[in-house]
């Protein structure tokens, strides 16, 4: 069974940097913890740092660690709510969004009957197209729900907390001077037809980070008193620009945090050979025989019931992964000066995709790990043993 280590000076270090810009550019940081399921143990260690609020993307993550219901604060569902669910969004989130007047009118019942303050963003379509109401819609909108908006703002119901956009998650899209400007005038103007200042501003996708880095920390002009938002989790958990495929700007960001370990089962030389009759394999796929004759072979317990196999890469060149099926990835180790031996541990590098993926199966451990200290389990982790030691992030153990 693979296992997930998550290095918290790591996770610490890029939080420093984040903070830094922070104060620099002068925004508010939501860290988004869609990558790790919100695991109890990162929201933690996230408001020993001071980082109260955090971004969830599914409103039942929670159950991944119990049937208990989480307490409300500080919880913030970054995906649109479902009016169908609107009792349980306001139980269980201090804010969700919205993108039309049905899910905001359901909100508002949902909050009203239960005697509770419910923040709402409003999520407007800036050029991304996925989700939020086009942007030349979004002031009728605002206006429509001006009274409801007004009558929450210091007591039960829904209130507008602010707008919100996303770029980059569906068709990669950049910003740039004109969605900005989209941008700057719709918040100029929400005010107005809201009746009330406009609290928060909230830029969604990793994307902007190196938009803003190269910019000099300039981004879009807000009404005075208005919050600019970073809605993001890549600069904390995976310290590169995945969609530009680049290093993140302003700081030497680590992207170490997770590894991914597997432990070698068998190596065994095998003479590859296309079957004498084949039909699709276990993932319901043609499969083709890339690797003729005698190939060096290790079989680790680590397949696609487990994680995003396609997302592990492996820092040593004469290694790659040659084929997966659900229980068991295939290494070839062909040319290989040393092979590992049953027993020993194998450590890939996870994308984004790969952790996400591990971080829904509560049967695989997670463990917490320092840079040279050893570090617990997490609670739905087999516990470790007293006397193991955290190795180096190696790739045989």
């Amino acid at each position: 069974m693979p296992e997930l280590e998550i290095n918290l000076d790591a996770l610490a270090h890029n939080l420093r940097l984040v903070r830094r810009q922070e104060q620099a550019w002068g925004f508010r940081f939501l860290p988004v913890l869609k990558m790790v399921a919100s695991h109890p143990d990162v929201v933690d260690f996230l408001r020993t740092q001071g980082y109260a609020r955090y971004g969830i993307a599914d409103m039942t993550e929670h159950l991944l660690y119990g049937q208990e219901p989480p307490a409300r604060t500080g919880r913030v569902l970054i995906n649109l709510a479902p009016p169908d669910r609107a009792d349980d969004v306001v139980r269980l989130f201090e804010r969700s969004a919205f993108s039309c007047e049905t899910t905001f009118r359901a909100l508002d019942a949902a909050a009203r009957a239960a005697g509770l303050h419910h923040e709402a963003l409003l999520m407007v379509d800036i050029g991304d197209m996925r989700e939020g109401i086009p942007q030349e819609d979004a002031p009728a909108l605002l206006r429509a729900v001006a009274t409801a908006s007004q009558r929450a703002a210091h007591g039960p119901g829904a209130h507008v907390a602010g707008i919100g956009v996303n770029l980059g998650c569906l068709y990669g899209t950049c910003p740039d001077d004109e969605n900005m400007a989209l941008l700057e005038a719709l918040a100029a103007r929400a005010g107005t037809l809201l009746g009330h200042a406009l609290h928060r501003v909230s830029l969604g996708g990793s994307i902007f980070w190196n938009w803003f880095a190269r910019r000099h920390g300039h981004g879009p002009h807000l009404p005075p008193g208005c919050i600019m938002e970073f809605r993001m989790g890549d600069p904390l958990l995976l310290g590169r620009d995945m969609y530009r495929d680049e290093a993140l700007l302003a700081g030497d960001f680590r992207q170490d945090i997770f590894r991914l370990s597997a432990t070698v089962l068998e190596v065994t030389e095998r003479d590859i050979r296309p079957p004498r009759q084949s039909v699709h394999n276990g993932r319901g796929l043609h499969a083709d025989c890339p690797d003729l004759g005698k190939r060096l072979q290790a079989l680790v317990d680590c397949g696609s019931l487990h994680t995003d196999v396609r997302g592990l890469s492996l820092a040593r060149p004469d290694w790659r992964i040659s084929d997966f099926s659900g229980n068991y990835a295939i290494l070839d180790l062909s040319g290989c000066p040393q092979a590992p031996v049953p027993g020993e541990h194998v450590r890939f590098i996870p994308s984004y995709w790969a952790v996400a993926r591990t971080c829904r199966m509560p049967h695989i451990r997670k463990t917490l790990i320092h840079d040279t200290l050893p570090g617990p389990s997490l609670p739905d982790s087999r516990p470790a043993s007293p006397q193991q030691e955290t190795a180096p992030l190696s790739e045989v153990s």
